[in-house]
């Protein structure tokens, strides 16, 4: 198998389990309107591209269903049908660098002293999400980023 068809496979079921397995306002409120758009479209993308493609609509409503059980399923399913099928592996790729990268931190403390929790240079793309619960805190910072966003 192909390892950039295994690992596009693997990312779309990585995206896709979190979308189906809770709802559409927990989606956005931990991955962004943005990221909830890309994987509606993703899963829609799978459902109209695999009509009348009994093994492929099977898996992916038994992995909508049960996302945690039909992963390995599904993901299978879509190594096979990605190697046949480039125009669809294009697709989702492309959804998925639309996405960019994603960060989120979590610090929980009863007492923090100098406390950042992103430092960083530079964030051309991507989400970045930092939730702190400091009980009691001096100096802290959520993020500090010199420069955000791509280079002029």
């Amino acid at each position: 198998m192909d390892p950039i068809t295994a690992s596009l496979a693997a990312k779309v079921v990585a995206v896709l389990a979190p979308y189906v397995a809770v709802g559409a306002q927990e989606f956005v409120r931990n991955a962004g309107k943005d990221a909830y758009e890309k994987a509606k479209t993703m899963f829609a993308a799978l459902r109209a591209k695999w009509t009348g493609d009994e093994e492929a609509t099977d898996a992916l409503t038994r992995f909508e269903d049960k996302p945690e059980r039909y992963a390995p399923v599904l993901e299978d399913v879509l190594r096979e049908k990605l190697a046949e099928d480039k125009e669809l592996a294009m697709v989702l790729s492309t959804l998925l660098n639309e996405m960019g990268p994603s960060l989120e931190v979590v610090q929980k403390m009863e007492e923090g002293r100098k406390v950042t929790g992103i430092e960083a240079e530079e964030m051309a793309g991507g989400r970045a999400t930092v939730n702190q619960d400091i009980g009691t805190g001096e100096d802290v910072t959520g993020a500090r980023i010199r420069r955000i966003g791509p280079q002029r």
